[in-house]
């Protein structure tokens, strides 16, 4: 095993577990258009969540927006990083 591969990729009842939750996730699901979904994204090598430069601008927008957190609390938060 190379130092930069997560364990979890070889420890097999972890990976049968997950497929396992997988498996009963998808298996009550009858439409069909959401299975397709699934299957693309199961079989793809890009991110699903590609954005232009405009549309993430505007999605980075909505987030400052909603009012998460504020303006000084992200600076608490960044200034314990600094220090850390």
């Amino acid at each position: 095993m190379k130092a930069s591969e997560p364990v979890t990729a070889y420890n097999t009842p972890s990976l049968q577990g997950l497929k396992d939750k997988l498996m009963t996730s998808i298996d009550p699901t009858n439409d069909e258009q959401k299975l397709q979904e699934c299957l693309y994204l199961l079989h793809s090598d890009e991110i699903p969540c590609v954005f232009t430069d405009e549309e993430f601008g505007e999605e980075l927008r909505l987030s400052e927006v909603s009012g998460i957190a504020s303006e000084e609390e992200m600076e608490k938060m960044f200034t314990k990083w600094e220090h850390a």
